[in-house]
């Protein structure tokens, strides 16, 4: 499971030619696409990457390319890129060409001739292996003193990953401060960069004899430093928004390092956007004298967790009840009830902490095979992981935390200036609902509709509402 750190070496996932390196269900698949023969008709199943018109590769994994099957296709219809399918059809040589100028063999590329083709599912098993999850927790940061065990979970996690949830990308992001004075973030990340193979999101191309194709790992692990200016990739990625990729099959989880030991507000977007912004413990060290995690190991590891797709049960009974949650942490620690809105670090609008506590309890069923998150697993995951957290950090940071976030005379003219909309609001909390529905909202305001939609969106930007459920508004207390 160890390693001497003295033999690390950056083990690459698209470079793995040993079969050693291989899971066993991989090995099996590019087994079968090496007994293909030529002259013979064949059924092969494959993942779609297309190289140019009516010709496309089969690969055996979206992230083995060790073998591929070309295809030309003499079908009516196009599969679509990455689907997996089963071709039929005769395997030929194409290209043939002596071996060499005064040789009587040939080579030639084989290839399939598709005559009919289906869409498939893959019928892969997930690998049991010896690794336990926390076997990987532990060995990921090895090296690591004096950390927190719930952060160890955390990096865990982000290795891990959650898959794509409410139309974002998965992953997890982290952002870790520094209560230690000696930069000690960054160089947790790079321990974490020892196990993670940094070629997991680059694109890798393959060159065929009939033109190139491409292939992409689902997951990449990226680290950025929060203390520079952030980039629009870098806050996309934060939010889970990534331009130009298929949400459900990317998974990004971003690490960002400080050397601060808070943020300047909490509202700084590297801690008011990031998943998990926690510290690291000021006894924290890095022991370089103790083993790494074997690579072999945790790639392994890592592939197999990747492929897991856990799904949220209930989704409205556990986002009711993380809303609750987040409440009563507003109240039982008298905080500023601004925290639940939109400038706050419990913002309880849906697709803010909500959704990051709904992507950890997502890496928490992969790490221990659950399949399903119900609400008992998530409430797991608020209390032991989210709450844990919160109570962490606000004995380093009750300086932000108690402080006001907004003062009551801008309070008082934001009343006036949104007094349409917060009537119509509290009028619902009266009557004991969830919230105030947006159709109602439009229907009820004095204003025109596009009008009223945008008063609410101010009224989302000033802090004085949040968003519990999609298009359901609730006021701060201050307001209700």
């Amino acid at each position: 499971m160890y390693k001497s750190a003295s033999k690390y070496f950056n083990l690459k996932i698209w470079q793995r030619e040993s079969g050693a390196l291989w899971l066993p269900f991989e090995a099996e698949r590019i087994k079968e696409y090496s007994s293909i023969k030529a002259n013979q008709k064949t059924s092969t199943s494959g993942y779609v990457k297309w190289i140019r018109n009516h010709v496309f590769a089969l690969v055996p994994t979206p992230f083995s390319n060790q073998a591929y099957v070309v295809c030309i296709n003499y079908t009516d219809n196009n599969p679509a890129e990455n689907e997996f399918i089963t071709v039929s059809g005769l395997a030929k040589f194409e290209n043939m060409r002596k071996i060499s100028e005064t040789s009587r063999r040939f080579n030639g590329d084989l290839v399939v001739e598709v005559q009919d083709w289906i869409n498939s599912k893959a019928s892969v098993e997930i690998p049991k292996l010896n690794l336990t999850y926390k076997d990987f927790k532990l060995g990921l940061t090895s090296r690591v003193e004096s950390l927190e065990p719930q952060i160890r979970d955390f990096l865990a996690f982000s290795a891990i990953s959650s898959p794509a949830f409410l139309e974002k990308i998965g992953g997890i992001n982290l952002t870790l401060y520094d209560s230690t004075r000696k930069g000690l973030p960054i160089k947790v990340i790079r321990e974490l960069k020892k196990a993670i193979p940094q070629d997991m999101a680059s694109i890798n191309k393959v060159q065929t004899r009939f033109g190139p194709f491409a292939m992409r790992y689902k997951y990449g692990f990226i680290s950025e430093d929060a203390d520079e200016p952030l980039t629009r990739v870098t806050e996309n990625l934060l939010e889970h928004r990534s331009v130009g990729s298929n949400v459900q099959d990317l998974e990004i989880s971003m690490s960002m390092f400080s050397k601060k030991s808070k943020p300047f507000s909490i509202q700084d977007p590297p801690c008011s956007l990031t998943d998990v912004p926690t510290v690291i413990p000021e006894d924290t060290s890095i022991n370089r004298s103790r083993s790494v995690i074997d690579q072999f190991d945790a790639l392994k590891f890592m592939i197999v967790s990747h492929m897991k797709t856990p799904i949220i049960e209930d989704l409205q009974i556990s986002q009711g009840k993380i809303v609750e949650d987040l409440e009563k942490l507003v109240d039982s620690y008298g905080l500023d009830p601004t925290h639940l809105a939109n400038h706050g670090f419990l913002n309880a609008s849906y697709n803010s902490r909500p959704s990051s506590i709904f992507r950890e309890s997502l890496a928490y069923a992969r790490a221990n095979d659950i399949k399903i998150a119900d609400s008992e697993v998530v409430t797991k995951v608020f209390d032991d992981f989210f709450k844990w957290n919160f109570e962490y950090l606000y004995e380093i940071w009750t300086d932000l935390l108690a402080s006001p976030i907004s003062g009551k005379q801008n309070l008082a003219s934001l009343n006036v200036k949104y007094r349409d909309i917060i009537r119509i609001i509290r009028k619902y909390h009266s009557t004991g609902e969830d919230g105030a529905k947006k159709a109602d909202i439009i229907k009820e305001a004095k204003t025109e509709p596009f009008e009223t939609e945008k008063l609410i969106n101010d009224c989302l930007n000033e802090g004085i509402i949040y968003q519990p459920v999609f298009e359901v508004y609730r006021l701060i207390r201050e307001f209700a």
